[in-house]
């Protein structure tokens, strides 16, 4: 169980625009897993209001985040993002179902 960056990540994620996001896996990819549309996803992203949980993890030298963003007691998403100098790369998008939701509430949500 890691540290709640929730605070941290939302002051990083106003310094950028729809316009400055880079994908790091085909788009197509991530909209076919998600479900979802391009505009659904970046709306999703900077809309802090299902956001549950951050945690910072540290890969091959750098700093990415993984945002948990939980919609309702069956679905959710994570969006795992690299905030770099002049835009934000998201690395990957997957989305989370019930059982694996009941077990971040008991572990990794815990305040």
């Amino acid at each position: 169980m890691g540290e709640d960056y929730t605070e941290k990540i939302k002051e990083i994620l106003k310094k950028y625009k729809k316009e400055q996001i880079r994908y790091g896996k085909p788009l197509s990819y991530l909209l076919l897993r998600n479900n979802a549309t391009k505009e659904e996803i970046e709306k999703g992203l900077f809309d802090f209001k299902y956001l549950e949980f951050c945690e910072m993890q540290r890969r091959k030298g750098e700093v990415r985040y993984a945002l948990y963003f939980v919609y309702s007691r069956k679905r959710g998403r994570v969006y795992v993002i690299k905030p770099m100098e002049k835009e934000l790369k998201i690395i990957t998008i997957y989305p989370v179902g019930k059982l694996t939701l009941r077990r971040y509430r008991k572990k990794r949500f815990k305040s």
